[in-house]
C-alpha cells in the first residue's frame, strides 16, 4: 500500500484477455476495454465484474465471444501492493450496441465457483461440527479458494439432498453458533454467520467474531479537503447517505421489537415456542432505544419447524449428541439478520483495492455545528462492516470505491 500518493488516479490496466475456453485460442483485447466495475457483498456467495468492452474489430463475432468464455483482467493500483488479478467466466453478454464504427457491450463475469455451485450436488451424509461441513463442502464441491471459515461450537448432522452447496451453506449460515470463550460450549455466541466471496477466496463468518475483531482502517468526514493532501485518501469523497427505517408500523409487522415463534418439531412431533425480544442478541454496540410500550408484547407470531439436521435424535426422540437450544437459536438468527440490515450507510471513498466485505472498519463524523473539524463525537461514528463494495475503475472523475455499510445497533456517544 502506497500512502504517499492520492489514490483517485494511478490505476492501470496491465492485461485483459479473452479466451474463447480454458487453454484455447485468446485475444488481446486491452485497447478494447472501456471501463470496468466490481463488485463483493455479503449476503452474494458470488463475486461478480462487469467489463464494457469498445469492440471496433467486431470481435464478438470472428473470435466469436460469448458465455462460457474465459476473461482474465490483472489491474494496478497504489492502493495494493500486489496487483489485482481476477480469472473469470463471462456469464452473460448484455447492452450490445452497434453502430457503423463500433460495437459497445458489457460482459458480466463470475468466479468459476458460481458455475460449479450448478453442476454439482450434496448428497452424502455430513457428520461433526457445522465449519467442518462447510470446509468440505467448498473444498470438494466448489471450485476456488477458502480464505476463512470461523470455527462453531455446535454440530449438525444431515444429509445434502441433492440440493446445490451453496444452498446447503447458506442454510447452514442461520444454524451455526460461534465459539467464544465467553460461553458455555454448545449454546455459546450469537447464532447467525455470512457466506460470501472476496478477492482473498470464500468466507464462512459469525457475524459475532466479525464486529468482536478491531477496525483497521478509519474514514473521516470533513467539511473541507486540501487537493492534493494524501490523508483525503482516508476522507469520504462525497456526502454520505444514510437509510434506516424509523417506520415504527413496519417494525411491528416484522417483529423487531419482539415476536412469539412457534416451531414444530418434526421428529418429536411436538410444538416449541420461544418469545424473541429486542435485546437478547450479542451486539458490538449499544441497542437501539425501544418504546417501552411495544418492547414486551410480540407484535409478530413467527411459524416455522425445528430443524435437527436429519439424525441429531433417533427414532424415539432421544438426543443423540450434545443438546442445543434450537428452537432460541433460530428465533434468535432470524431477529439478528433483520437489525443487522435495518440501518445502511453508503459513502464513496478513493479507491482502496486493500477493503473486503465483511472486513470492520471506523467511520467518523464530526458533531454538527460545532466549527471544529477534530470533534468527530456524532452517534452516526463508530465501528461499522463493509456489507457491499464495489470498485469502479476508468470513471472519467476518477477511481473511486463505494460502500454499503451495517452496524449491530445505533449508538449513543457521551
Amino acid at each position: 500500500m502506497n500512502t504517499n500518493v492520492i489514490w483517485t488516479k494511478g490505476h492501470k490496466v496491465l492485461a485483459f484477455e479473452v479466451f474463447t475456453e480454458e487453454g484455447g485460442k485468446s485475444y488481446n483485447m486491452l485497447g478494447q476495454l472501456g471501463y470496468v466495475k466490481y463488485f463483493e457483498d455479503v449476503i452474494d456467495p458470488s463475486i461478480h465484474m462487469n467489463i464494457t468492452v469498445i469492440d471496433t474489430g467486431g470481435l464478438i463475432n470472428k473470435l466469436p465471444i460469448r458465455s462460457g468464455c474465459i476473461a482474465k483482467i490483472l489491474l494496478q493500483h497504489p492502493s495494493q501492493e500486489d496487483p489485482f488479478s481476477f480469472n473469470a467466466v463471462v456469464t452473460n453478454i448484455s447492452g450490445h450496441i452497434i453502430d457503423q464504427k463500433r460495437e459497445v457491450y458489457t460482459l458480466t463475469c463470475e468466479t468459476p465457483g458460481a458455475l460449479s455451485n450448478h453442476t454439482t450436488r450434496c448428497w452424502i451424509k455430513y457428520k461433526g461440527s457445522i465449519a467442518a461441513s462447510v470446509s468440505k463442502i467448498l473444498s470438494e464441491k466448489i471450485e476456488g479458494e477458502i480464505n476463512e471459515v470461523d470455527t462453531t461450537s455446535n454440530n449438525c448432522e444431515f444429509y445434502g439432498n441433492y440440493r446445490r452447496p451453496f444452498k446447503v451453506i447458506t442454510d447452514l449460515c442461520r444454524k451455526a453458533i460461534p465459539s467464544t470463550g465467553s460461553f458455555e460450549e454448545g449454546n455459546g455466541g450469537t447464532a447467525g454467520y455470512l457466506f460470501f466471496e472476496t478477492q482473498d477466496g470464500y468466507n464462512f463468518r459469525s457475524i459475532d467474531l466479525i464486529f468482536q475483531s478491531e477496525a483497521t482502517l478509519t474514514y473521516t468526514m470533513t467539511p473541507f479537503k486540501e487537493g492534493l493532501d494524501v490523508s483525503n485518501n482516508f476522507k469520504l469523497a462525497s456526502p454520505p447517505d444514510m437509510r434506516e427505517s424509523h417506520d415504527i408500523i413496519k417494525k411491528l409487522r416484522s417483529g423487531a421489537f419482539s415476536s412469539s415463534n412457534w416451531y414444530y418439531d418434526v421428529i418429536t412431533r411436538k410444538v416449541h415456542f420461544y418469545n424473541y425480544r429486542n435485546g437478547d442478541s450479542q451486539l458490538g454496540n449499544d441497542e437501539e432505544p425501544v418504546p417501552t410500550n411495544y418492547k414486551e408484547p410480540y407484535s409478530r407470531i413467527i411459524l416455522g419447524t425445528i430443524d435437527q439436521g436429519t439424525t441429531m435424535m433417533d427414532a424415539d426422540g432421544v438426543e443423540v449428541s450434545t443438546p442445543q437450544d434450537q428452537t432460541r437459536y433460530q428465533a434468535q438468527a432470524s431477529a439478528r439478520y433483520a437489525a443487522l440490515f435495518a440501518q445502511i450507510l453508503d459513502i464513496t471513498v478513493p479507491m482502496n483495492l486493500s477493503l473486503r466485505a465483511g472486513q470492520v472498519i471506523n467511520v467518523e463524523f464530526p458533531d454538527l455545528n460545532t466549527g471544529k473539524p477534530e470533534d468527530k463525537n456524532s452517534p452516526e461514528s463508530g465501528k461499522y462492516m463493509i456489507a457491499k463494495l464495489s470498485h469502479e475503475f476508468g470513471n472519467p472523475k476518477g477511481d473511486f470505491t463505494g460502500l454499503s455499510l451495517v452496524r449491530d445497533s445505533f449508538t449513543i456517544n457521551e
